[in-house]
């Protein structure tokens, strides 16, 4: 009976003690009542409550569903209005034009058939980040936490590598901290290089053969590789040493330096370590190229 009134018409008459004096002396006043200590209410306290409403149950219920369905129905579309003024792959999986402008993949069937195969090689322990929530601050690692999916993650870096996208910009995007951009472009950046280093690009001789074209057939019959020194401009090291290991003369600023060959059919067949600005383009084909390993010149 908590939170409800009481009053006498609730309890027995023996339950009430009065006061024999007033009634002695003074006939006039009101005899006066009180509770005995033990006393407890008897009668329903809540009767009048039961015919409050007229509704019956079942109209109840139909106002109660179409309610929730209302509901629902302002959920779905604040959904979907809230999916059109964010990032996120699922925006564009009818849109192969952003696709294309994002991320340089020709359609979305594209880019997830390059995610399915990385997809394949994912460690269970590789990170997920968390996304923040509208006053900024990062949710808690609870299951019903809302996650940047793998298939996003994906996304921010093929951006990251396509438009040069800043961090800050990147995190506005996609509702995550700067910090958080930046650990997942270097997480993905190890974990894509760990795939593709492990896969073979140098074909075998005779599928070079096979694949010349009728010029270089014709001129350069026993070619196998085509191979050049790509520069790649890099942010100054803090170390001296390294400054000074990186400094291009020819670029005038701090580069690394990769050897890059080509099959004569134009397929990317080689691709050296890194190096700095500093090495020449002979001693890096004599250090890391085709020609270390002691092939006739006239093949490359």
């Amino acid at each position: 009976v908590s939170n409800q009134r009481v009053c006498d018409s609730h309890f027995d008459p023996s339950s009430f003690k009065t006061n024999q004096n007033n009634a002695k002396f003074n006939l006039t006043t009101k005899i006066s009542k009180r509770l005995k200590r033990d006393a407890v209410p008897v009668h329903s306290i809540a009767t009048a409550q039961s015919t409050h409403s007229t509704r019956s149950v079942s109209t109840q219920t139909d106002l109660d569903m179409n309610y929730l369905s209302n509901l629902f129905e302002k959920l779905s579309l604040y959904e979907q209005k809230l999916l059109n003024t964010t990032i996120c792959i699922e925006r564009f999986r009818d849109d192969d034009t952003n696709i294309k402008y994002y991320t340089d993949f020709k359609s979305y069937k594209l880019f997830c058939l390059i995610f399915e195969l990385l997809q394949t090689h994912y460690d269970n322990h590789f990170i997920m980040y968390s996304m923040r929530n509208e006053c900024g601050t990062l949710h808690s690692t609870s299951p019903d936490t809302c996650l940047i999916t793998k298939e996003n993650q994906f996304f921010l870096f093929m951006i990251r590598l396509r438009q040069a996208t800043e961090e800050h910009e990147l995190g506005i995007f996609f509702n995550v901290s700067q910090s958080t951009v930046s650990r997942i472009i270097i997480a993905w950046t190890r974990f894509i290089y760990s795939v593709l280093s492990s896969i073979s690009l140098w074909p075998s001789k005779k599928q070079v053969q096979q694949n010349l074209p009728f010029e270089m057939k014709k001129n350069y019959p026993t070619v196998r590789v085509i191979v050049d020194c790509t520069e790649l401009e890099i942010e100054k090291p803090s170390n001296p040493q390294a400054q000074q290991d990186t400094w291009s003369t020819y670029k005038n600023t701090n580069t690394v330096k990769a050897l890059v060959g080509i099959t004569p059919n134009g397929i990317v067949s080689y691709i050296s370590s890194l190096y700095g600005g500093t090495t020449s383009d002979g001693s890096l084909l004599n250090m890391t190229g085709p020609g270390s390993l002691s092939w006739p010149s006239a093949m490359i």
